[in-house]
């Protein structure tokens, strides 16, 4: 089980984002949906390692909060509110999200203590660099990438953007979308790997 902990970037500066980002998140398939806990946290509990590295991906292109995952088992059964959730996945959540906030990705991964470490650092590592990849992203890339999502070829995407293919084509490079995917299918695997070692 993965349990996701997301705390608001400079909150006591900016104004509260946890309604735009539970909209954000509202189609995320998860186990306990997201809602917010205390103040400016959100939390969530999901099973599926590709629902985890997509909230990362998400959460990490506006740059407003840190992400702490947390690895593990967590007490049955389950309540129908994961503010009423506690187990080792929960509290290792709690871990990360405290270490997110001093580092430059603003995404951390814990499996617990006394578990597999070396899991849990593979798929925080492959998670960090995702994080930066995307959040370093220009606005026109970005764009040519979510245009992308909705079309079968590069081609048709240009033609959405009114911009030739060769422009595109330009324009997913800059962008480093095939090594998003390329890191995407990594950090999944390398997550699942954390979840078995931690469980």
């Amino acid at each position: 089980m993965f349990a996701l902990t997301l705390d608001q970037r400079r909150s006591r500066q900016a104004a509260d984002a946890v309604p735009d980002l539970l909209r954000t998140l509202d189609a995320t398939p998860t186990v306990r949906g997201f809602e917010r806990t205390v103040g400016d946290e959100v939390q969530a509990l999901v099973d599926d390692p590709v629902a985890a590295v997509d909230v990362v991906v998400l959460v990490a292109r506006t740059q407003r909060w840190w992400v702490g995952i947390g690895v593990g088992d967590v007490e049955t059964p389950l309540p129908t509110s994961v503010r009423a959730a506690r187990g080792p996945a929960l509290y290792a959540a709690r871990t990360a999200v405290e270490r997110a906030a001093r580092c430059p990705a603003g995404v951390a991964l814990d499996v617990g203590a006394g578990r597999e470490e070396e899991a849990g650092v593979d798929a925080e590592t492959v998670l960090q660099v995702l994080a930066r990849l995307v959040a370093d992203r220009s606005a026109d890339g970005q764009q040519a990438v979510d245009v992308l999502v909705r079309h079968a070829t590069q081609r048709a995407a240009a033609q959405e953007l009114g911009i030739t293919p060769q422009a595109m084509s330009a324009r997913l490079q800059v962008a480093r979308r095939d090594d998003e995917q390329r890191l995407r299918h990594l950090a999944v695997r390398l997550l699942a790997r954390a979840d078995e070692a931690a469980t």
